[in-house]
């Protein structure tokens, strides 16, 4: 059985006001954790360039501060899914839910007891 949480990034109260944005992407897209970016997706932009195209979303939207972004986690529960099973499922949710008018980047971390998305 997967559990999923759902998370909402706050602007920053000082500095860069997307900073919690950016981390995000950063821990998401973390080489480490998903066999050297193989698990790694964007969904309506870049996984090289999702922040920009984030930020500039944002701009566009006027839309700059307060609420800066979703973190969405799929856990899987131990050995019941495989990381490229996993990858899909992610993938497919993302198709489903964001539809055209979100980006996103999403990835499986495997390198914990238990396979789980972002």
């Amino acid at each position: 059985m997967a559990i999923s949480k759902i998370l909402h990034m706050k602007e920053a109260k000082s500095g860069f006001i997307a900073k919690h944005l950016s981390n995000a992407l950063n821990y998401i897209t973390d080489s480490e954790k998903t066999e050297n970016g193989r698990y790694v997706a964007g969904w309506n932009c870049m996984p090289e360039t999702a922040l920009k195209a984030m930020l500039d979303t944002k701009k566009h939207f006027n839309k700059r501060d307060k609420r800066q972004g979703y973190h969405i986690i799929i856990s899987f529960e131990e050995e019941d899914v495989e990381p490229g099973t996993a990858f899909e499922i992610i993938r497919k949710f993302a198709k489903e839910y964001l539809g055209q008018g979100y980006e996103a980047i999403f990835a499986v971390h495997d390198n914990t007891a238990h396979t789980h998305g972002h």
